[in-house]
């Protein structure tokens, strides 16, 4: 693993010190970014479904995919 040094104002290392030590366990800055990253893109999946639900034709059109994936073989097979 590669490690590299970023940039950040005291008070944002701080901050995530604070988030690390609190909230997640007492885990490094680094795992502690990593799970903020994670949290985020979960948001923006989540995000993303709740913008495709708000437009019935298009969640429609989602359902039918996954009516037609869930028939579907395993592993590409025909």
């Amino acid at each position: 693993m590669t490690l590299t040094t970023i940039k950040v104002q005291s008070a944002v290392r701080d901050d995530l010190a604070r988030l690390a030590a609190d909230d997640l366990g007492g885990v490094t800055l680094g795992a502690a970014l990593e799970h903020l990253l994670i949290e985020y893109r979960k948001a923006r999946v989540l995000d993303a479904f709740d913008r495709l639900r708000a437009d019935p034709e298009a969640w429609g059109s989602y359902q039918g995919e996954l009516v037609v994936w869930d028939g579907a073989p395993a592993g590409g097979e025909s």
